[in-house]
């Protein structure tokens, strides 16, 4: 049972298997592979045929099942899809322990409660009466791993149940959004840029490459980029953030003032509107790092060397390197796509309110793994219970009601597929 104070007498249906999940922490990079034994077995409880599939080192599982038709098909069908993985906890002030249920005032605490395991909770509850259905088209479950850091895991899970022939009709992602159908969401990327210099004693600078003044070129460079967006676009007026956004949010250089720094590591993200690529978006990247910045720093290599008394192997390293870190498709649902009538169908809104009572849009700049279903050519929309507002923050909360009513739409989806 949940730590209980002043709770409704009237609680979801499905809240114990939420609170049985959010007591399993799954943090991102860390094994969800309790998590997944469990689910693993609820469905073999009730003879559904599950399927894992890895990350490299094998700590962590997507886990994909689909209950067939009654004819036996596979294909078709919609995708209850989620991720199991949460952020972390560590530096939040917390009130309780994070991973205790906790309810309160008509709303659950802990992590994951809003994003997402309440509605991977609601599609293990609604589990058994599926499986004894008689269902004229499938329905899928789709449960990844590391979708926090970039959408890790779904790509191999997407492939893996492809290759064995399963074709979805439809994809509902269940990322928190109010019950508003969502049919857009911007392009993530993130990158890590590794720059190496050639350390020295301050007072010797002239015989050094100091990596940090290069790093500096390049934040300075994508700030450019990012107000250019943001004064002159292109811009999308169907997002809350009109036009896409960029930055250089990490960094770590040097050792100390008095020595000239030898390495220097940014992060870089972007969130792209449809209207940018972010294709182009890196090309620029690599052009400026690869054919401007990284050309400047040998000529001051080919400079320090002709000082005299420089160390040709450190001289030899000096350069940059770049490694993408996360590369998320943008979801792009047309307003006259059957998918957006679906997820009307099954009870979703568009444009309902928001918790200040104005209409949520329907584009968001959050990325998804909806992008990535999309690009398998399945219909898409992301729809679910919570609020993206309190998704990764301490005390997370989902309020009871938005739990019912994600019941109710899974219960659509249910009578949507019976023969």
């Amino acid at each position: 049972m949940a730590q209980n104070a002043n709770a409704p007498q009237h609680t979801p249906a499905s809240l114990p298997w939420t609170e049985k999940l959010i007591r399993i922490p799954t943090v991102s990079y860390e094994s969800n592979l309790e998590l997944i034994e469990v689910l693993e077995a609820e469905f073999s409880r009730h003879g559904i045929e599950s399927h894992r599939s890895y990350s490299e080192d094998r700590t962590r599982a997507n886990l994909f099942a689909t209950v067939p038709a009654a004819d036996g098909g596979t294909s078709g069908g919609v995708v209850i899809s989620g991720h199991t993985d949460v952020v972390p906890v560590e530096g939040q002030p917390w009130d309780t322990d994070p991973f205790e249920p906790v309810l309160r005032d008509g709303r659950l605490y802990g992590r994951g409660s809003s994003d997402m395991k309440s509605y991977i909770g609601a599609a293990m509850w609604l589990l058994p009466r599926i499986a004894e259905a008689e269902l004229a088209e499938p329905i899928h479950f789709a449960f990844s791993y590391d979708e926090e850091p970039g959408c890790l895991g779904a790509p191999r899970m997407i492939e893996e149940f492809g290759a064995r022939g399963i074709r979805p009709e439809y994809c509902v992602v269940g990322e928190p959004t109010l019950m508003n159908v969502i049919q857009a969401h911007k392009s993530p990327q993130r990158g890590r840029i590794t720059f190496r210099g050639v350390p020295k004693h301050s007072s010797m600078a002239p015989y050094g490459v100091n990596a940090v003044h290069y790093a500096g070129e390049f934040i300075h460079f994508y700030k450019g980029i990012a107000d250019a967006w943001r004064e002159s676009g292109p811009f999308d007026e169907g997002f809350g953030i009109t036009h896409t956004t960029g930055g250089v949010n990490f960094a770590r250089g040097g050792i100390a003032y008095n020595i000239v720094a030898e390495e220097c590591v940014l992060e870089y993200d972007f969130r792209a509107i449809p209207a940018t690529p972010p294709d182009e978006i890196r090309a620029r990247i690599e052009a400026f790092l690869f054919e401007e910045l990284e050309p400047a720093m040998r000529r001051e290599v080919e400079r320090v060397r002709g000082l005299g008394g420089a160390d040709e192997a450190a001289l030899d390293a000096v350069g940059i390197s770049l490694e993408i870190l996360a590369d998320v498709p943008g979801l792009n649902t047309a307003d006259d796509d059957p998918a957006i009538a679906l997820g009307e169908e099954l009870g979703g809104v568009r444009g309902g309110p928001g918790p200040d009572g104005t209409p949520l849009p329907s584009r968001v700049p959050y990325g998804t793994e909806g992008g990535q279903f999309q690009a398998a050519e399945i219909r898409t929309i992301v729809c679910g219970p919570g609020d993206i507002a309190q998704a990764h923050t301490a005390n997370e909360w989902i309020e009871l009601s938005q739990i019912e009513a994600c019941e109710k739409f899974l219960e659509a989806v249910l009578e949507r597929a019976r023969a």
